[in-house]
């Protein structure tokens, strides 16, 4: 018999089904009378399997929790009260109601399912308890039927899966870059003219407006003296301007199945709320010195080779289609983006599709956003008292020529 580890959960909330029903019905010795509750979408009442173990006058109830693999989530205490409440309308009376999940074991489920048994018992009501897939796998060792059918129909058949992450991690930090400038207002100092040139007698309004003069056309000089010369270089290979609130991100797509992923395409719908502009990192040559011939060579070349689209159908999306249409065990593919986020967002949401020949899976990723600030200060001097005002705190994004 293989190692409790070495079984495999069931691929979908189905088999899982399946398998509480056999497992069960071998269990409470009620094979051929054992059953599911109804059918999809009809009200079950807070049971999926049903049954009147041997020698019992009261039926049992079984309400199944797919977790982990297939939803990444845990068997909660609201959840628990819900269905239990659902299961008091079953007719007739349940004498016991178990909850059977796969989520491993916790600890808290199982203590708040013993309070909740004690409870029912004081008051006459079905016995609850909760069985993990830890419990689920020591049961199935136990029963050797619904052990060997579990191994040869769910247990070992092909399962596809894979899974992406973004640099590794389900959950990225990204920082864009701004410039917060701080504008400070203080009051001009006033230009009077020093005794020494009263008593020369020179007319104080006249040297209070030449000061002026001389402190403008200074400023217009330093202005000059930062200001960088136009020239053939930047005709040529004009300064672009870079906007650092852009930030690159890297996806993996990885094969953990053990069957080949076929004619495969991954999509990411990042949520509009946080995104303000996509990058698929695709660039078309443009040199000047190259004729159109050899240009429209060198981006056709490009062109065959590209496998990240930024959709032209739907806003938000980023469509990976890989050259190589297979993805085999193990394998994995890992591919650059580039995210402009929208200002004053923390989180950004990304809803990803893998869509294959024979096979689907969606999951979420999660962009979190720490901006980076530089800060600047500005002096503002200012004529009168009128013109006076509280600091000023401008944020903007960082944007740079290279």
């Amino acid at each position: 018999m293989i190692a409790p580890t070495k079984i495999r959960k069931p691929e979908n909330w189905q088999d899982f089904e399946k398998l509480c029903k056999k497992l069960w019905g071998e269990i409470w010795d009620c094979k051929d009378t054992i059953q599911r509750n109804g059918r999809s979408g009809q009200n079950q009442n807070g049971v999926d399997v049903y049954g009147l173990p041997k020698n019992q006058i009261e039926y049992y109830g079984i309400q199944c929790k797919g977790k982990d693999d297939y939803t990444n989530s845990q068997l909660s205490k609201d959840e628990i009260d819900i269905e239990i409440a659902k299961a008091l309308k079953f007719i007739p009376k349940l004498k016991r109601l178990i909850f059977a999940t796969t989520a491993n074991k916790d600890a808290s489920i199982e203590e708040y399912i013993r309070q909740k048994n004690i409870e029912h018992k004081q008051k006459g009501l079905f016995e609850v308890y909760v069985s993990s897939w830890e419990d689920i796998v020591d049961l199935l060792e136990e029963r050797k039927d619904t052990y060997n059918w579990y191994n040869n129909n769910c247990q070992y058949k092909d399962l596809s899966d894979v899974d992406v992450f973004i640099n590794e991690s389900k959950q990225q930090t990204i920082r864009p870059q701004y410039i917060r400038t701080t504008k400070h207002y203080s009051l001009k100092p006033r230009l009077t003219m020093p005794d020494s040139y009263k008593k020369m007698g020179f007319n104080e309004e006249c040297w209070v407006k030449q000061g002026k003069r001389n402190i403008k056309q200074n400023e217009i000089l330093q202005q000059i003296a930062i200001t960088p010369s136009l020239g053939i270089k930047s005709i040529i290979n004009p300064p672009r301007k870079i906007d650092k609130r852009w930030c690159t991100i890297n996806i993996k797509i990885e094969n953990i199945g053990n069957t080949p992923l076929r004619d495969y395409k991954l999509y990411l719908c990042f949520d509009s709320e946080g995104i303000d502009e996509l990058d698929d990192k695709f660039r078309s040559v443009n040199y000047l010195f190259l004729n159109d011939a050899a240009r429209a060579q060198i981006n056709a070349d490009l062109t065959s080779k590209r496998e990240v689209f930024k959709s032209s159908e739907y806003r938000n999306v980023i469509e990976f289609k890989p050259l190589d249409k297979i993805l085999v065990q193990t394998d994995y593919k890992i591919f650059k983006i580039g995210v402009k986020p929208k200002d004053n967002i923390q989180q950004i949401r990304i809803e990803w599709s893998l869509k294959s020949q024979d096979y689907r899976k969606d999951g979420f990723l999660f962009l979190m956003v720490d901006p980076q600030y530089e800060d600047k200060n500005i002096n503002i001097e200012v004529e009168d008292e009128s013109q006076l005002k509280e600091d000023e705190i401008i944020i903007e994004p960082k944007i740079i020529e290279r």
